[in-house]
């Protein structure tokens, strides 16, 4: 698959990483993921928000584990699944997942801009609903 063409202005379509919290399907922008690693055990960070689950050095680099099932207000997250790696914002954070279950090659004709109940402007975790 030529994935350079996504790069290229004009295409209008994107790869979206879709991952499982628990039996709930989301998905990533593809071009913000550095890497999936298996889960592996963070330091907590004192006075942090509840859905920080904790920083870890994974190849010397320190990276934010934030617990998206907290994030969400899913339940809680066990010690084990994946950690997709990501950048934004020139900011390393890794989403603490269950499973991930593969790419999708999309259009953004095909992402529907949710409302107000699904995402509020304060929040900003949705850009779209496939």
């Amino acid at each position: 698959m030529d994935t350079n063409i996504l790069l290229e202005n004009g295409t209008n379509e994107l790869e979206i990483l879709e991952f499982m919290l628990d039996d709930n399907c989301y998905g990533i922008n593809v071009a913000k993921i550095s890497e999936i690693i298996p889960y592996q055990p963070v330091t907590p960070v004192p006075n942090a928000h509840p859905s920080i689950e904790g920083i870890f050095m994974p190849r010397g680099t320190m990276i934010t584990a934030i617990n998206l099932k907290n994030c969400l207000q899913r339940g809680s997250q066990d010690d084990k699944g994946l950690f997709i790696i990501t950048n934004f914002n020139k900011l390393d954070i890794a989403f603490h997942v269950d499973s991930v279950a593969g790419i999708h090659r999309i259009s953004w004709r095909d992402i529907i801009k949710p409302n107000a109940t699904v995402n509020n402007a304060d929040a900003g975790v949705s850009t779209g609903i496939v």
